[in-house]
């Protein structure tokens, strides 16, 4: 993994971080819209600015290996109680990718 790629990368989207986040949520639920029903309960604002947050945590984070794996441990956790299944997963991966060359 080239960790300077991933941060120069990161940087390029990060002044319009908000933005990429309604494109992600847009992309995610027009390309795969069983999961919608995942985020019946939640503000898809709020959820934006969560994903967004969780992204800069990722990247800040790529050099503090131990730190970076109990964070994304955590974050499975919780995403196991809002019913997401390991199906899920690659969407996710997808549609980063897809979001991030827009």
């Amino acid at each position: 993994m080239n960790v300077e790629i991933l941060e120069d990368t990161f940087e390029l989207i990060r002044p319009n971080g908000e933005q990429f986040a309604k494109s992600f949520y847009k992309n995610l639920f027009r390309k795969y819209p069983e999961v919608k029903p995942l985020f019946s309960d939640i503000v898809i604002e709020e959820q934006e600015k969560k994903l967004l947050l969780s992204l800069v945590l990722v990247v800040e984070n790529l050099r503090n290996i131990n730190y970076l794996k109990v964070m994304l441990e955590s974050l499975g956790e919780r995403h196991l109680k809002y019913n997401v299944v390991s199906e899920h997963y690659p969407f996710v991966g997808e549609i980063l990718l897809e979001t991030f060359a827009q």
